[in-house]
């Protein structure tokens, strides 16, 4: 799909020297960057459940810790 944007002169420039290094096209440099950043914002969506699931297993191995310390 095609699409217009806008962009301030010094990015375009900096995409284009990256996307040179790279050998590819400034439209396939910005689709492969875009496509990194929703990665990106998908695991910080996942971030909370993630941290609930970590303090979980934490509190878990502690009651473990103490339930054997018990005996």
């Amino acid at each position: 799909m095609r699409i217009n944007i806008t962009m301030d002169e010094e990015l375009v420039k900096k995409i284009d020297e990256v996307a040179s290094k790279m050998y590819v096209s400034r439209s396939a440099y910005i689709a492969f960057a875009v496509s990194q950043k929703i990665q990106a914002d998908k695991m910080l969506d996942n971030m909370p459940e993630l941290v609930k699931t970590m303090k979980s297993a934490v509190e878990l191995e502690k009651s473990k810790q103490i339930t054997s310390d018990d005996n």
